[in-house]
């Protein structure tokens, strides 16, 4: 018996030795166990009593230690606590934090970071002086993008005159920020330099789509539009008429913040919407811009998919003005880092829903977010936010500081001590992240991309040449594709006359075809002269007197040309108008003298 007497010593012996040792509250709980089992079967067996009451004394300190194991693992507990709501006041590890999933808060940022204070007096040269916006720093070179695949790029009015910096070659769809919707009569608060912007004809020269964005933030505001018919027959009216003056190709709906209970009255105005535009343009465009996270299950995506030709996922502010925590502002995975949706969950969930993958883009910002913050690794809680630098600022503030990457939501961050000696970090993209983004969108086989927003990279060329390494041909394949196109020439002059017959106001906005029909006009001219002057003697009456009225008509459309030109153009496309229709004569005088003469001899 003294033998197993010494057994238990020994053992409560290693047992204090290892508790000593651990760490792990569940080998503390084990050790425990293994120690009450022994026990138990050392006690229960027969003794003397002189030994029954040195195994109780032995089973005593037994429980000793197994309390003091117990009150030791209640106090580690506690100062585990303790230490994490230290790191939380303090914002030291904010790993909980990163995964927490505030959806109000991320709904909330997506129109915060595109609301802007209205302004109906500062126009595009103001913003300019504003925001010292640059044209020398541009890349021009022209290409043709892979029709598979689409850009698609949002020009906030709070950019002015950037555009003038824009590679149209490298844009399918360019959508003009916006039309500042009134809900309560469908009309516009402000659509601010849409009437008069030269961004439009200067993205058709590229055959660049436009497209006119809507925009109508916040429940209160999208629940009574959504609501009201007559507001929006009114909206619908308004729309096509701004299209049709400057020859628009469709628009981009922004609503953003839809409650739940408006689905089915959103896709009623989505259906009124498509049909009305169909009606005055076959070819008008719909575009739709969603959230990542379609917070209150609006979009009835089967129906949707009838009426709508692209969805652009809003690919941002998954970390921005109101987070807890400083992240990646668009992170492509989340890993055991950051909250559970990314770029790869929002495609993958509406993939599902029914959207196909050619309807859809992907869009990526071209701004990063910046932060006060505890501590400069990441995660890390906030102190208070600070702003959303655009790409250019960051570029020329921080390119040459030491920057990382994220690996896991392919983000770049820049971490540093500010001049109060305060934190802060910088989440943003660059070419290499977004390459790394474009890639997966291609790899998956998505429509594209969308970029919010266009003319944030003012004065630096390199996301324009990482867009045109993606998503534009070769100079070979480019080659090839303008030799088909010239085969079908015709067919587009063809469709530029449908287009001006059924909407001949689209010339007073955009004179470019006048000079399109005016060649036209000149060249039947021409060939019909000729016929006269070398032919005339062989023709019938009948056949000239044709010949001769045709020429008649052709000469008074131009007359009617020059009077709208006269009414609502410049000078100079005017100038050009009289000189060649001037020119025109002279060369008829020219070439049908002899005719003319030789009619009247006797």
């Amino acid at each position: 018996m003294s033998g197993l007497i010494q057994s238990i010593r020994l053992i409560l012996l290693m047992a204090g030795v290892m508790f000593l040792f651990s760490v792990s509250a569940v080998a503390q709980e084990g050790l425990k166990g293994k120690l009450n089992d022994f026990a138990d079967q050392s006690i229960t067996n027969k003794v003397s009593e002189k030994e029954q009451e040195e195994v109780e004394k032995l089973s005593t300190e037994l429980k000793t230690v197994q309390a003091q194991m117990d009150s030791a693992i209640t106090e580690k507990q506690i100062r585990d606590s303790v230490f994490r709501a230290e790191q939380e006041i303090g914002g030291v590890a904010a790993d909980g934090e990163a995964k927490v999933i505030d959806t109000l808060a991320f709904e909330e940022r997506f129109f915060s970071v595109k609301k802007k204070t209205p302004s109906n007096t500062r126009k595009e040269d103001d913003w300019r002086k504003k925001y010292l916006f640059t044209h020398t720093n541009v890349y021009k070179k022209v290409h043709e993008l892979d029709s598979s695949k689409q850009v698609f790029g949002w020009h906030p009015f709070w950019m002015g005159t950037a555009y003038k910096s824009y590679n149209f070659s490298l844009l399918s769809t360019i959508a003009y920020f916006s039309y500042e919707l009134d809900p309560a009569t469908g009309a516009y608060r402000t659509i601010h330099d849409w009437k008069t912007t030269a961004l439009v004809d200067s993205a058709k020269k590229y055959n660049c789509d436009v497209l006119l964005s809507v925009t109508n933030f916040g429940r209160a505001n999208n629940a009574a539009f959504l609501s009201n018919q007559k507001a929006q027959a009114n909206f619908i009216n308004t729309l096509i008429s701004l299209l049709k003056e400057r020859d628009a190709d469709g628009v981009n709906i922004d609503f953003e913040q839809i409650p739940g209970s408006s689905r089915a009255a959103f896709n009623n105005f989505i259906i009124d919407l498509s049909s009305s535009l169909k009606t005055a343009r076959k070819d008008y465009r719909i575009t739709l811009a969603i959230p990542a996270l379609d917070f209150d299950n609006v979009y009835d995506i089967p129906q949707l998919n009838q009426y709508i030709d692209t969805y652009v996922v809003m690919g941002y502010e998954f970390y921005g003005a109101n987070s807890k925590v400083a992240g990646p502002v668009a992170p492509l995975g989340s890993g055991n880092i950051w909250w559970q949706y990314n770029l790869e969950s929002a495609v993958n969930e509406y993939l599902t829903l029914g959207i196909p993958k050619s309807k859809l883009l992907l869009g990526l910002p071209y701004y990063g977010a910046e932060w006060e913050t505890y501590d400069l690794r990441f995660p890390s809680k906030v102190k208070r936010f600070v702003r959303y630098p655009m790409f250019r600022d960051i570029r020329k503030n921080h390119y040459n500081s030491g920057c990382c990457e994220d690996d896991v939501s392919k983000s770049k961050f820049y971490v540093y001590r500010d001049s109060n000696n305060d934190y802060r970090q910088i989440w943003y993209e660059d070419s290499t992240s977004l390459s790394k983004k474009y890639d997966w969108v291609i790899e998956n086989d998505l429509g594209g991309i969308g970029i919010w927003a266009l003319g944030y990279d003012n004065g630096y060329t390199e996301l324009w040449e990482l867009l045109a390494t993606k998503f534009a041909l070769s100079d070979k394949e480019a080659i090839a594709v303008a030799k088909s196109r010239s085969r079908y020439s015709f067919r587009r002059y063809l469709s530029l006359a449908f287009r001006v017959l059924n909407n001949p106001y689209m010339l007073v906005r955009n004179p470019r075809p006048l000079f399109s029909i005016f060649g036209a006009i000149f060249g039947l001219s021409m060939g019909g002269f000729f016929l006269l002057y070398r032919y005339g003697h062989r023709l019938k009456r009948v056949f000239k007197l044709l010949i001769k009225s045709g020429i008649t008509l052709l000469i008074i459309l131009g007359i009617a040309l020059i009077f709208i030109a006269l009414q609502y153009m410049g000078l100079k496309e005017v100038s050009y108008l009289l000189g060649g229709f001037v020119i025109g004569v002279i060369i008829f005088l020219l070439f049908s003298h002899r005719f003319i003469s030789e009619k009247n001899l006797p």
